[in-house]
């Protein structure tokens, strides 16, 4: 006799499945057309959404900086937006449907967040609204308003619930190791044509196949930055993981060396900024971890360092030369002239705006990029081409990628950006410090390269380089991870005044009690 339960299965297979797997097939004939990859994308989701919904907070943490793009969606959102939201909503649901899954309080990141995201939508309905072209909007620049507003939701998905003690290290993993993916991005010239399709999934950066011009000439200098971010992101999980002490000092035989052949790496991606970075960050590390000694000990092994470059200078790889090009040493003049175009390229964009920001203290320009922009863009590439232009015209200039932090802030939102910034600088440093001082023993180190990495980023978003759209994402991640691994925001421990010791009554001798 037939079960009728296996009977259910099978028609659940021939009535869905089968005719399922045949349109997907039929769908694969065209793979790269958005439809396709919208309704298998859709079908995946489906099928993985109950391993999401368990597990959606560390598969949110992991996403943060992987540097993944989800390329069947329309607009190829980065992996970090999609696993944000999703993870947000989730934990919003879980939130109304059971009272003791609460976030965590933590006010004093909680209101300069909420101002900056009102502010930035209220600049935004006043400039002319979000646009989106890949929606068939007639307005661009929307992308900036959609990096802004994941980064504000990324903090609250972070603080949806505390991380546990035991997991602490696996999430400290999940944050930082994640970002090693993005060497994939250096590989797209050397991948052989059918693994290409893997820069799908992981786009290539692009710099070592760029042409940098110097002058009436054209050089070509390979620059591997994904090399330089995924060693920046090993340094920084080993510094979190184990300190400068640990590193250095500790009994792991292997640590030392694989740390020093990481940093090393990091000059090929050409920019100073990545080494002067980390460099500093290695410093403020072993300040608050009270290696005063070592910390003397490398300022002059660095002087020493650059002693024996000296003659070494000239025959150095081109992206190496680049990087320690703000070193007096006698470099090649190709590497000199890529890093001082550079350099030209900022002040000159930087003169011609800074006259402008008076024009939008009280109203920013918004991100948004119209049709007249566009024209401009056009106009100003022929003038480039010509020898002639205007700096402030330039692409990256009008479409608001002004390589500082204090211009990235004022153009588009004026001075309520400014407040917001500082504002959000000031609370995520005293969280920082405060968890640093009275968080777990067991999160010291942790704790202390979180502290490190908001000082030295507050210092480079006013003197280096700053994107107002693209820090504000970065405050959320490390702020929200800080406060989930400590669980919120701590203060000194009360003091607990034990009693003095009270003697137990001892009892009578016999025969010393009062008779009747």
């Amino acid at each position: 006799m037939t079960n009728p339960h296996v009977a259910m299965r099978m028609l659940i297979t021939y009535v869905i499945c089968i005719p399922l797997a045949i349109l997907v097939g039929y769908l694969l004939t065209n793979p790269l057309d958005y439809g396709t990859m919208g309704f298998l994308g859709l079908v995946t989701a489906l099928i993985l959404s109950p391993v999401f919904i368990k597990w959606h907070y560390p598969v949110m943490v992991f996403g943060l900086f992987a540097p993944v793009s989800c390329f069947f969606l329309i607009g190829k959102p980065p992996l970090w937006w999609v696993v944000v939201l999703l993870s947000l909503t989730i934990a919003v649901l879980e939130r109304i449907l059971n009272s003791d899954r609460r976030f965590l309080r933590v006010p004093v990141l909680t209101w300069p967040f909420l101002f900056i995201a009102a502010m930035a939508f209220l600049t935004a309905e006043l400039t002319g609204g979000v646009g989106l072209h890949t929606l068939g909007g007639g307005l661009g620049g929307g992308r900036k308003y959609l990096t802004l507003f994941v980064g504000i939701a990324c903090f609250f998905a972070l603080i949806s619930h505390p991380i546990p003690p035991a997991r602490r290290k696996l999430y400290v993993a999940l944050f930082l190791l994640p970002g090693l993916l993005s060497l994939i991005g250096d590989l797209f010239p050397y991948l052989p044509a059918p693994l290409n399709y893997i820069n799908l999934l992981i786009p290539p950066t692009g710099y070592n196949v760029s042409n940098a011009r110097l002058g009436s000439t054209a050089t070509f200098i390979d620059r591997f930055s994904a090399v330089a971010t995924g060693s920046i992101m090993l340094l920084s999980f080993m510094l979190a993981r184990w300190g400068v002490r640990g590193i250095f000092l500790g009994r792991s035989w292997w640590r030392p060396p694989v740390f020093v052949l990481v940093f090393l790496l990091i000059p090929m991606g050409g920019f100073r900024a990545f080494l002067v970075g980390m460099i500093v960050t290695i410093a403020l590390m072993m300040f608050l971890e009270g290696l005063r000694g070592p910390l003397l000990a490398l300022l002059i092994g660095g002087l020493m360092t650059i002693a024996l470059l000296v003659p070494f200078a000239g025959h150095l790889p081109l992206n190496y030369q680049r990087t320690l090009s703000f070193l007096p040493l006698n470099w090649n003049q190709d590497a000199v002239l890529s890093a001082e175009a550079s350099s030209e390229w900022r002040f000159n964009i930087w003169r011609q705006l800074w006259p402008k920001v008076p024009e939008y203290l009280l109203l920013g320009k918004g991100y948004g990029i119209s049709q007249g922009d566009y024209d401009l863009i056009a106009n100003t590439q022929l003038a480039s081409a010509a020898g002639s232009f205007d700096a402030s015209e330039e692409a990256l200039a009008i479409s608001g990628d002004y390589h500082s932090g204090p211009l990235s802030t004022l153009m588009p939102f004026g001075i309520w950006g400014a407040i917001g910034i500082v504002w959000l600088m000031a609370a995520c440093l005293w969280v920082h410090y405060r968890n640093f001082r009275y968080g777990p023993a067991d999160l010291k180190t942790i704790n202390a390269f979180l502290l490190a990495w908001c000082v030295y980023h507050s210092f480079a978003f006013f003197f280096i380089f700053g994107s107002f759209s693209d820090d504000i994402g970065y405050y959320a991640k490390y702020a929200g991870l800080c406060v989930a691994l400590n669980g919120g925001v701590l203060g000194p421990q009360p003091k607990t005044i034990s009693n003095p010791r009270i003697k137990p009554a001892q009892p009578l001798p016999a025969g010393t009690g009062q008779t009747a």
